[in-house]
């Protein structure tokens, strides 16, 4: 049965300032992480957080340790449903920052964030980008590259006017660049579990991003426009995905790559690996 958790009491000013003088390094970069993210499960925690034990299992009791700890101190929480059905006890746990972990970690003068407990596609998504984000972050490791920049949902968001006079907000999951001292690679990434339609839904947001690219802002930014990622969950959608893009004049294929979670490694370290067809004669 899962434990139950208590109802976080309210922590007090002079408590708060206790645990800001506390926490470790690591506390922080973990706290902070959360506030970023939102959620992110046991496992992922320690894949950013605990990479120095001399094994797996070693680094899974530091982990929950810490978070424990946190939990305790009322920093963080976890959510009553697991993941995963495979692992037992706090190693299978998703967190979110508690109500001393919000305060602390929350911008000087920002509004109080206020946790509602999430549906299960909302939180499968977030998870998801989480992932995303640790898979970039990981790659650095084990190449040359380095990301220089990573910008999580509203981070990455961009309001513009499209041609027709229409306010509209362009909102990728992530954007990030990778640099290697001989360039830089900027992406929209949207990560997509499958919940909705090729066409029109995942078309139509291709078509704000042509719109957007019709702005000129992006290149304004960035010098180039960023290359659109979809992190889609099977091939046959991935292949559904760039028919669709394929078919649409509207679109410039090779502005968009379609990949499968798997192929993220090697489509962040030889981007033309992805592209799967040759340009369209106009866009010669």
């Amino acid at each position: 049965m899962t434990p139950t958790i208590r109802p976080s009491r309210y922590v007090t000013s002079v408590q708060l300032e206790r645990l800001r003088s506390d926490l470790s390094e690591r506390d922080w970069a973990l706290l902070r992480f959360l506030s970023r993210h939102c959620y992110a499960t046991t496992r992922q925690l320690q894949r950013q957080f605990f990479t120095g034990h001399a094994t797996p299992s070693a680094a899974t009791r530091a982990t929950v340790r810490v978070l424990d700890r946190l939990l305790q101190q009322r920093l963080v929480t976890r959510l009553e449903r697991k993941i995963g059905g495979h692992t037992r006890g706090s190693a299978s746990y998703i967190w979110h920052l508690d109500a001393a972990g919000e305060r602390l970690t929350r911008r000087d003068g920002g509004p109080r964030r206020r946790f509602i407990d999430p549906s299960l596609p909302f939180l499968e998504h977030c998870l998801q980008i989480t992932e995303t984000a640790l898979v970039l972050s990981e790659l650095t490791q084990t190449s040359d590259l380095r990301l220089t920049k990573l910008q999580i949902e509203t981070e990455a968001w961009r309001s513009f006017l499209t041609r027709h006079g229409t306010a509209t907000i362009l909102k990728p999951d992530l954007f990030a660049t990778l640099s290697t001292p001989d360039f830089d690679d900027h992406w929209y990434i949207e990560v997509d579990l499958g919940t909705e339609s090729v066409v029109p839904v995942l078309r139509d947001k291709c078509a704000a991003y042509a719109a957007y690219r019709a702005t000129g802002r992006a290149q304004a930014e960035h010098g180039v426009f960023p290359r659109v990622l979809w992190i889609v969950p099977t091939q046959r959608r991935a292949d559904r995905l760039t028919a669709a893009i394929r078919a649409d004049p509207r679109l410039p294929d090779r502005l968009f790559t379609v990949i499968t979670p798997k192929d993220l490694p090697a489509t962040m370290a030889d981007p033309d690996s992805a592209l799967t067809t040759e340009p369209r004669k106009e866009e010669l």
